[in-house]
């Protein structure tokens, strides 16, 4: 799945930095820490990369005892489970993390403070938006004016209270969190005292589901370039579940996220989602912590990259060498892990994503490094309705796939069509369902059973109602409808939506060829058989291994564990690629992908954090990101002698924030 795939990677990452140059790491609560007495739930929820669901918040904190929380009362020895339903509380601890420590001590000043929980460039994003930063006196002043009593009638700041941060082992970003956390709140009080606790992760996924954690860090990798990527999880959606936000909280944040996503236009946007920062920051719901910039190496003769942070990996069409570069036609990247499947209608994973943008195309694409504009790519123009709920594209003719077959407007809405009803809560089809289906709908089965019951359940989703089955796929089918005649599809959303354009421009809308697909175990396209074909696993998707693209490049071989090699395609209907040959190598060992980068075998490498040292050692040129014109400026000579291009600067796309629990189970 792509967002588990990146997001491991990046804590990965983050845990190599911080055990090479920040505190020792450990795994357990420190040692005057009381260690939990119970175990936590077993898991057995869906993982936390599927699609976020709206959970119903609970409206009063339960009566239960939970090994996190203490003695269960405020008393010194504990807290109450409805501590953080006090917003005196949440501004306390808001005003007691340290940005600068963290981004200084951790990152060595190669990240930037998030302050909202949309990122910059986006609709939404403000920067003179009101956001938290470290003041103590002001911490001193919210926990004082906190009406918590402790049972004998003192207050919160003459009682004080224990409480466990979590984090889950071997995320030492995350321990950092709570440790900088914990040593600024005993400065407010020396009665504050917050104990930090690692658990596996399979226990602190449950523990999260299960609503015990009553502080804790959460991570999220947006799947689209759009705020309300951003806005639902950490409100409405998985998130806000897990934080047990209060009714009429979440009926605030849900009036104004549908009124969000429902405008197309950004400025209309930027200022409903305003009312979403001001609410977020008054009611003091999270902390958001930093965006982590790049800092990444090629080779200095590498040309036209684009260096979208959007991209699964690198988009190859642009790329060629300049003159002396080694293999001048052939472009290698020394990287490390697999891919998943070649499905574009399964691929969740970043590994998978980055063969998929170079061999299939979709109707839209990214306009150069913008990850928030768009240029046509199959589609030579479109069309919006005034309700902002019919998208019509023209679709460009004499596009050829590169098995000769000619690409049509029914091989467009063939393939929406086969995303969707194929399905499935591991794929990202959440993403096109909630746009043709509705925004309370992540996944087909739901049309068909609205409980939910019959999500990734093959044999059941087979065994219901025929009418109902044959329904669900009619209402797809009418919702994307090609005119092959006239070159156009029409889509038709259940209601307007404001991020479909990011949407269908990520891998999930590539353009498959229907005849191809069906003749290779894909979907035939009729509405009596769909069901044959829902929820499959990328080892039993028939499509896994195989491709047939519109794009740049063609699939020449993939040898699972070791590399994947792409040809430039000969039938491509645009300007052929500069490049002849693209190898991906699955590389584990930094020592050999050091020792191509330095040979000059490999144009770019994957070079972890506590390794920079070593490449920065060959940099010769340094190109810096612009966060004004979000563009690397010109870059600099450094050493001419030496063989790397280093580009850093550029914030990310993932980010953690510190959540609170309203209501502690």
């Amino acid at each position: 799945m792509r967002k588990l795939f990146v997001v491991l990677s990046f804590l990965m990452v983050a845990s190599m930095l911080l055990t090479a140059c920040g505190p020792t790491a450990t795994t357990a609560a420190p040692a005057t820490a009381a260690p939990a007495t119970a175990a936590p739930v077993p898991a057995t929820a869906a993982p936390a990369t599927a699609a976020p669901a709206t959970a119903a918040p609970a409206t009063a904190a339960p009566v239960v005892q939970n090994p996190y929380i203490g003695s269960g009362k405020l008393d010194g020895n504990g807290i109450p489970a409805d501590f953080f339903a006090d917003v005196n509380v949440r501004k306390g601890f808001s005003y007691s993390f340290d940005w600068d420590t963290y981004i200084t001590d951790v990152y060595k000043g190669e990240a930037v403070q998030s302050l909202e929980i949309a990122l910059p460039g986006m609709p939404g994003y403000d920067a003179a938006a009101p956001h938290y930063t470290m003041d103590l006196a002001k911490a001193a002043d919210a926990f004082k004016a906190s009406t918590l009593k402790s049972p004998d009638g003192k207050s919160l700041w003459d009682t004080g209270f224990r409480i466990q941060m979590l984090y889950n082992q071997g995320n030492t970003s995350r321990q950092i969190i709570a440790e900088i956390l914990a040593a600024n709140l005993a400065q407010v009080n020396p009665k504050f005292v917050v104990e930090i606790l690692g658990l596996p992760w399979p226990a602190y996924l449950a523990a999260q589901r299960a609503k015990q954690i009553p502080i804790m860090t959460a991570g999220w990798l947006e799947d689209i370039h759009d705020p309300h990527n951003w806005y639902q999880p950490y409100s409405i959606g998985a998130y806000g579940g897990r934080q047990s936000l209060p009714a009429d909280l979440t009926a605030q944040f849900k009036t104004i996220l549908d009124k969000g996503v429902s405008v197309v236009d950004p400025a209309a946007r930027t200022a409903i989602y305003k009312d979403f920062n001001q609410l977020y920051f008054d009611q003091a719901v999270g902390i958001p912590i930093v965006l982590a910039t790049t800092h990444g190496f090629q080779q200095k003769w590498v040309q036209g990259r684009l260096f979208n942070p959007i991209f699964s990996d690198i988009y190859y069409y642009t790329i060629s060498k300049a003159a002396g570069a080694k293999n001048p036609t052939t472009f290698t990247e020394a990287s490390f892990g697999d891919a998943d499947t070649l499905d574009p209608a399964l691929s969740y994973d970043t590994a998978s994503g980055n063969i998929i943008q170079n061999v299939y195309q979709t109707l839209v694409f990214y306009d150069g490094e913008k990850p928030s504009e768009f240029v046509p790519m199959l589609a030579d123009s479109w069309t919006v309705s005034t309700d902002g709920q019919t998208f019509t594209f023209k679709i460009k003719p004499g596009v050829k796939f590169q098995n000769g077959d000619p690409m049509t407007p029914s091989d467009v809405a063939y393939s929406f069509q086969r995303g969707v009803l194929q399905g499935g809560t591991a794929s990202p089809q959440w993403l096109l369902a909630a746009a043709f289906l509705g925004s309370s709908i992540s996944d087909i089965a739901e049309v068909v059973d609205p409980t939910g019951a019959l999500d990734d359940d093959k044999a059941g989703l087979s065994a219901a109602d025929p009418a109902k089955l044959k329904a669900a796929c009619e209402q797809m089918t009418a919702a994307v409808v090609a005119d092959d005649a006239a070159m156009t599809v029409t889509m038709k959303l259940a209601q307007p939506w404001g991020p479909f354009l990011p949407t269908i421009a990520q891998g999930w809308g590539s353009v498959m060829d229907k005849k191809w697909t069906a003749a290779n175990g894909g979907w035939d396209g009729s509405c009596d058989t769909w069901q044959n074909f829902y929820a499959p696993t990328s080892a039993d998707d028939p499509l896994s291994k195989l491709m047939n693209g519109t794009g740049p490049f063609a699939l020449d071989h993939w040898t699972a564990g070791q590399e994947i090699v792409l040809v430039k395609n000969p039938t491509y209907w645009g300007t052929p690629a500069k490049l002849d040959r693209v190898v991906i190598q699955n590389i584990a060992e930094w020592g050999t992908r050091f020792a191509e980068l330095q040979a000059g075998d490999a144009d770019v490498a994957a070079v972890p954090v506590e390794n920079r040292s070593q490449a920065d050692a060959l940099v010769g040129e340094r190109c810096e990101y612009d966060t004004a014109t979000s563009t690397y400026k010109p870059c600099t000579v450094v050493d001419a002698s030496k063989s790397l291009s280093l580009h850093i600067g550029q914030p990310g796309l993932s980010m953690d924030v510190i959540i609170y629990n309203f209501a502690i189970h």
